[in-house]
């Protein structure tokens, strides 16, 4: 009973599966090349962290609260499949291996002999949930995702998340404007002691125009992730140039501006959204949030 809840809550949070299937793989890397295998990784954690923060840009003029589950499916690029290694003097980058979404890792020969990459996942989309609460006053909405520390039951090992938005109207500044706008800034982080940290951080200005119960929205955003990972180089090619070691590494992902489509549609309490955001990677993200 204990697993299957700690799997639904991990599940819910984000699909920490993928990072489940290739920890045992970062003790093939230096620290150099660390970055570029896990890169797309902590770019897809920093996407789904910063997607799923609004489905209107109204904000009630008195009092509001919600709650909601986000959901997104965030689609790989070719690009952050592959990479070429840093490898020694030598050896002949010639052909790319997989980062930790591509497929298969390769092998290179040179002076000290084979130099061995792992395999990626295989996968070209990750899916995530997230569920979160929020509450508005006088134009202004505060949005929080939380998570308190939870055992992965291995070692001294904890998983928690913080989340916390804030967003303010600019259109209730505005008299007879025919859309309402707001911007928002969006604070997000993951850990799990002593092997991983995530943090994402998003400013975004949006806008949207109800049509009865059918709402259009749309917003242009800026975001970055930083990645925070510590693992055991193991050296499994024994190459005499580099000795196994704990590494500590922080990887910046690959975030930068981002925009966003959507609609969604009012029935009483209940708001079902839909939107599509292009940026670093693209995702489809849908919503079932409770109004009052």
């Amino acid at each position: 009973m204990r697993k299957g809840f700690l799997f639904m809550v991990i599940f819910l949070i984000l699909s920490l599966q993928t990072f489940a299937q290739v920890e045992d793989r970062f003790g093939f890397f230096t620290e150099s090349e660390i970055t570029e295998y896990a890169r797309p990784f902590g770019t897809t954690l920093g996407m789904a962290f910063n997607s799923g923060s609004y489905h209107s840009a109204e904000v009630a003029d008195f009092f509001g609260f919600s709650i909601g589950f986000k959901g997104m499916y965030i689609f790989i690029p070719n690009d952050d499949l592959t990479f070429t290694p840093s490898l020694p003097q030598g050896y002949s980058a010639e052909q790319k291996t997989a980062t930790i979404y591509g497929n298969e890792g390769a092998a290179y020969y040179g002076p000290q002999g084979f130099i061995v990459y792992p395999q990626g996942i295989n996968e070209t989309s990750i899916p995530a949930v997230l569920p979160q609460i929020s509450a508005s006053l006088m134009g202004t909405e505060v949005m929080l995702r939380y998570l308190p520390s939870i055992s992965l039951g291995s070692g001294d090992e904890e998983l928690s998340m913080f989340g916390i938005g804030v967003k303010h109207s600019i259109s209730r500044y505005i008299p007879l404007i025919p859309v309402d706008v707001a911007v928002q800034f969006l604070y997000n982080n993951l850990e799990i002691t002593g092997v991983m940290d995530i943090t994402a951080i998003a400013f975004n200005a949006h806008a949207s125009r109800s049509f009865g119960l059918f709402t259009l929205y749309g917003g242009l955003q800026y975001e970055s992730s930083t990645f925070d990972l510590e693992y055991e180089f193991t050296n499994p090619s024994n190459l005499p140039s580099v000795q196994p070691g704990n590494v500590k590494v922080s990887i910046d992902g690959d975030n930068n501006f981002r925009g966003t489509l959507g609609g969604s549609v009012k029935l009483a309490v209940i708001a079902l959204n839909i939107d599509y955001s292009l940026g670093a990677q693209s995702v489809l993200s849908g919503g079932l949030t409770f109004e009052f």
